[in-house]
């Protein structure tokens, strides 16, 4: 009976071990897929305009409860992340909205939109997880 336990024991400690080892590499290879889906992408976009933008958000938030937690380059363009503590209690277009007339960079932010041309700008509110973020497009004045 003492053999029986032990065994059962023995074989839910290692159950639990390779359960543990493969959500790790479940993880992981989530983790590589996504890094290898953005890597091409930042061929593609100027170092520059990436840091412009960096530069652009960060001042922008320095204060505040608000955070610019950096921006990444996709494919064809920015995208520009900002945490927030709570969702805004508003319908998700008028978020959208919201990020164009008040979040996105203004029109005599000439070097940025220079910079950006040909490139998107899109900016993102999350609270937790960047996957849940509301986002917008920003529009370039220089481009009709």
């Amino acid at each position: 009976m003492k053999h029986l336990t032990q065994l059962k024991s023995l074989m839910v400690a290692a159950l639990t071990v390779l359960l543990s080892m493969g959500l790790t590499a479940c993880m992981q290879g989530f983790s590589v897929a996504e890094t290898a889906a953005q890597a091409p992408a930042s061929d593609n976009i100027p170092e520059l305009a990436l840091k412009r933008v960096n530069q652009t958000f960060k001042t922008s938030f320095m204060m505040g409860d608000w955070y610019y937690q950096g921006a990444t380059a996709v494919k064809g363009g920015i995208d520009a992340y900002i945490q927030i503590p709570s969702e805004l209690d508003m319908d998700p277009e008028y978020q959208r909205n919201y990020l164009r007339q008040s979040v996105c960079p203004k029109a005599d932010n000439h070097q940025l939109w220079k910079e950006l041309s040909g490139l998107s700008l899109s900016v993102h509110l999350y609270t937790f997880n960047k996957r849940f973020s509301v986002h917008a497009t920003c529009k370039n004045p220089l481009v009709s």
